[in-house]
């Protein structure tokens, strides 16, 4: 089951920076991790280090972000292209225009487009906070994020678990301004290949499995403590939709 671990925290200590992901796509597929690693060892530039170079890079389509082609729902609440043209921050209609101009607040996720959404985040860890254990009713000092649930092993599953245990702990998501990471090709990994094996290996059906059963801890630890959940973003209706 899930660590215990229900610390008190402010709403300061409750927000999550999600870093803007994006991936170098390789000139052609490497098939060896020598060939991967190639690109990178020839040509210091192959991974964009500065905000003009994601930019030209992005551009000639040569990077995208990160698992748009096989896992679009990952980090598409992050919104990568209004993040690359620059929209960093919160606008405020009735804010005058010297409001606007000297007070600034980062832009954040109002809802997630979906619940697969997997984004990287920067969270404080420390300093420690007061948990109380359920059971024994006992305090005890606690970090203030939660720990990855080590059930979630190999491949699957790991960052949703996390992002979904951020979402009940009441966490506010926050886009980070000029900062991104970029991932650098790669072979797949075992791990990929023994969850993309699904008639030789459980570990896909394990993970599918232990997923909702999470969500129900989650749901039971949580309820009735947190006043503030990011929930999924409601979906127009579509004009021949049936009312219900």
């Amino acid at each position: 089951t899930i660590v215990e671990q229900q610390p008190f925290m402010d709403s300061a200590e409750r927000n999550a920076m999600i870093v803007p992901a994006f991936e170098r796509l390789p000139p052609e597929p490497c098939s060896i991790e020598n060939d991967c690693s190639t690109y990178l060892k020839t040509n210091s530039s192959f991974i964009p280090q500065t905000l003009e170079e994601l930019r030209a890079c992005t551009t000639r389509k040569n990077c995208t972000v990160f698992q748009r082609s096989n896992n679009w729902e990952g980090h598409y609440s992050t919104r990568s292209q209004s993040w690359l043209e620059g929209e960093w921050y919160e606008t405020n209609a009735n804010a005058t225009e010297q409001q606007a101009s000297s007070v600034k607040r980062i832009r954040t996720i109002k809802c997630f487009d979906s619940l697969r959404y997997e984004p990287y985040v920067v969270i404080r860890w420390c300093p420690v906070s007061l948990s109380t254990n359920r059971a024994t009713n006992k305090t005890s000092l606690a970090p203030v994020a939660p720990y990855y649930d080590e059930r979630f092993y190999g491949y699957g599953k790991n960052k949703i678990q996390l992002i979904s245990h951020l979402r009940f702990m009441g966490y506010h998501f926050s886009v980070l301004p000029k900062g991104f990471i970029v991932h650098n090709p790669h072979v797949e990994s075992v791990a990929k290949q023994t969850w993309n094996n699904v008639q030789e290996n459980k570990l896909h059906q394990e993970m599918d499995a232990l997923y909702p059963e999470f969500l129900e801890e989650l749901w039971s630890m949580y309820k009735g403590t947190t006043d503030y959940i990011v929930q999924q973003c409601k979906r127009p209706k579509k004009k021949n939709d049936k009312k219900r």
